[in-house]
């Protein structure tokens, strides 16, 4: 083989993947959830719910419409649904 024939199959080699130790698989496979993902990732879903609920249910006058100084109108719904995504990508990390 010629020189440029070696250095092109040493190109196409993988490089090797580094050796962890089986107590640093052993520690990352015991680690649990935060303790705090759970409750503020439901209290999220919950808030995001009752958000649009009373958005629907008080006529476009509450939590943050008309019946108030600062009027978003229609922006209420995102803002509902925008809380409930936040507390879906949180469970995202869930282990």
């Amino acid at each position: 083989m010629s020189e440029n024939e070696n250095k092109f199959l040493k190109f196409l080699k993988r490089p090797t993947k580094k050796v962890v130790p089986d107590s640093v698989k052993a520690k990352k496979a015991n680690d649990g959830n935060p303790a705090w993902l759970m409750p503020v990732a439901v209290s999220l879903l919950i808030v995001g719910l009752l958000w649009i609920m009373v958005y629907y249910i008080s006529q476009t006058l509450y939590p943050l419409g008309a019946g108030t100084p600062i009027n978003i109108g229609a922006a209420n719904i995102l803002v509902g649904f925008g809380l409930m995504m936040v507390g879906f990508g949180l469970f995202t990390r869930w282990k």
